[in-house]
């Protein structure tokens, strides 16, 4: 038995196995967010309806776990396939044409993306420099919150890059083999 060598991966192959792996880890912990708020909602259910007591922190808390969840989870939703696409239209179009019709929707998303980014950190940066608070019960500091939304946003923006990048390859690939 032999062992093949191994392919060296580039470092941009590298980057965007490193960047993969990150958002993976934000979605597991994401996921962790929402057994967290799934408890604390069974807490509050459970005291206000055995013990008339509700409690008065619950509700604000699971907003903001929603928004960690909503935010931290979708990098890695996006190259499993879970968001939100219709696909009337494009079931129709050769795999080529597909491949085309994604570059140009990641493109357009990943400008979005880095609009969004950049103007979450502008709204973050203002909740920190100004002190700016919850009007609720708990009165929390509002920029660790928003800065999920960086996060969120940045990290989504470096999936749509990478998506990028790979639709070009497989669209430069099958062009070589078309003229060759």
């Amino acid at each position: 038995m032999y062992n093949e060598p191994m392919e060296e991966k580039s470092g941009l192959t590298r980057l965007m196995d490193g960047v993969s792996a990150f958002n993976k880890k934000l979605a597991v912990f994401a996921g962790w967010v929402v057994v967290v708020m799934m408890l604390t909602i069974t807490y509050d259910v459970a005291a206000r309806y055995l013990f008339n007591a509700p409690t008065t922190w619950s509700f604000e808390i699971n907003r903001y776990m929603l928004i960690m969840v909503v935010f931290l989870g979708g990098a890695w939703t996006l190259p499993a396939g879970g968001h939100v696409s219709v696909d009337i239209f494009t079931e129709t179009l050769s795999q080529e044409r597909q491949q085309k019709l994604d570059l140009v929707v990641s493109v357009m998303a990943a400008v979005y993306m880095l609009v969004f980014f950049w103007e979450s950190l502008i709204f973050t940066y203002d909740a920190w420099n100004h002190g700016v608070r919850s009007t609720e019960y708990l009165a929390w500091p509002l920029w660790p919150i928003r800065f999920m939304l960086v996060i969120g946003s940045g990290s989504l923006f470096l999936e749509y890059l990478i998506r990028i990048i790979k639709n070009s390859m497989v669209i430069r690939e099958q062009a070589e083999l078309r003229y060759r």
